[in-house]
């Protein structure tokens, strides 16, 4: 049998997200995407089922995983739909999508739909990935409004730096998203990891803690009192001696300086 295995800590999970809550001091979406970052979401989801506001996960067939799992709380599709005939599932699972772009607004307007759905509306404060400009959201806010298969439309943002905490790039993104939606209703999120534990001033209704989750610190050079998640064992499955400029491995990328005793891990 091969040696190597992740054991996943569960306890430390759910100590990360606790204190990712205490700094954010409102609601948080554990953000499980992507397999919860290769630690198991089903896994995840139940560990902190107990003591989670929501889940988040990048699409559609993330958040039916969880569902069929047994997981009741609210979800969070952070891509939103990519086709029309996913807002039935969307409804059908009482799931919330996130809304990026003229398109998403069209499937919503197009489809008969059984129930209103519950919206994020995403503002591109700056880091121009995904997201309405700020002079661009109020527009965006009408028309999802004037729909009428829209409960409830909430508001956030991404952060391109905020692991960087003498760079004046998130407090820009934070004042182009107050701007573009200044007096609008509904719910705010602007936090991920980073913005929970180094900007206060982006603590706002729900945060949104990803890898923080898994013990890995956006911003080593503080101690935030993190721990991890994961650990890899295996055992070594050969030793060599290799001379003094002997090249190891693909593109021969180590150099041996001296002659060096070297040892391979089975993964």
């Amino acid at each position: 049998m091969r040696p190597a295995r992740a054991l996943i800590d569960l306890e430390a999970l759910r100590h990360n997200y606790r204190l990712a809550r205490s700094r954010h001091g409102g609601r948080a979406f554990a953000v499980v995407k992507a397999n919860a970052y290769g630690h198991g979401a089903v896994q995840c989801a139940h560990a902190l089922a107990a003591e989670a506001d929501g889940f988040a996960v990048a699409f559609l067939d993330e958040a039916l995983q969880l569902r069929a799992a047994g997981i009741t709380h609210p979800i969070l599709l952070l891509e939103g739909v990519f086709d029309a005939s996913e807002l039935d599932e969307v409804v059908r699972h009482e799931l919330w999508t996130v809304v990026h772009h003229d398109l998403q607004i069209e499937m919503i307007a197009s489809r008969d739909l059984a129930a209103p759905l519950h919206v994020w509306l995403k503002v591109n404060s700056g880091m121009n990935r995904a997201g309405f400009l700020p002079d661009g959201v109020r527009r965006a806010w009408q028309r999802l409004n004037d729909t009428g298969k829209v409960s409830d439309i909430a508001l956030m943002t991404h952060f391109a730096r905020a692991d960087e905490p003498d760079v004046i790039t998130t407090a820009e993104q934070i004042a182009a998203f107050d701007a573009g939606t200044r007096d609008l209703p509904g719910l705010r999120s602007l936090a991920n990891s980073s913005a929970i534990l180094g900007w206060p001033d982006a603590h706002r209704d729900w945060g949104r803690p990803g890898i923080l989750l898994y013990g890995a610190d956006p911003m080593p050079e503080e101690n935030h009192g993190l721990l991890p998640v994961m650990t890899l064992e295996s055992q070594i499955m050969a030793v060599r001696d290799i001379p003094a400029g002997a090249a190891l491995g693909y593109g021969g990328r180590f150099v041996a300086e001296v002659p060096t005793r070297v040892g391979l891990v089975a993964m």
